[in-house]
């Protein structure tokens, strides 16, 4: 024990916690508890199917959130409507890219 102030004595300690369902890998690559469906995925399960996608797949991903649209969406929509769809994308990404680096740009970080 260290003590750092007047107060006494500082203590570190460190509980784990463990998921309620072990994690399996399917034949894709991607985790999911096990026994569960893939739609039925949890908060740590989100989070490391987001911070394994390459930065180009996380721009997409904003952007289709930011329009109110998922993959998901996009599979049931006519050609025509998802060919509007992945232009849209490909001329903000286009767009972004073009004004990377620029002083005085505004930078989402809200991801």
């Amino acid at each position: 024990m260290t003590s750092i102030s007047a107060f006494g004595p500082v203590t570190a300690s460190m509980t784990t916690g463990t998921l309620k369902k072990p994690l399996t890998a399917d034949a894709s690559g991607s985790t999911q508890a096990a026994g569960g469906s893939p739609s039925d995925d949890t908060i740590e399960q989100k989070f490391l199917k987001y911070a394994q996608m390459s930065p180009m797949d996380r721009m997409r991903a904003n952007i289709l959130k930011s329009i109110g649209l998922s993959e998901q969406d996009l599979k049931t929509m006519t050609p025509d409507q998802r060919a509007a769809v992945e232009q849209k994308i490909k001329e903000l990404i286009e767009q972004f890219q073009k004004n990377a680096g620029k002083a005085g740009q505004a930078v989402d970080i809200s991801a």
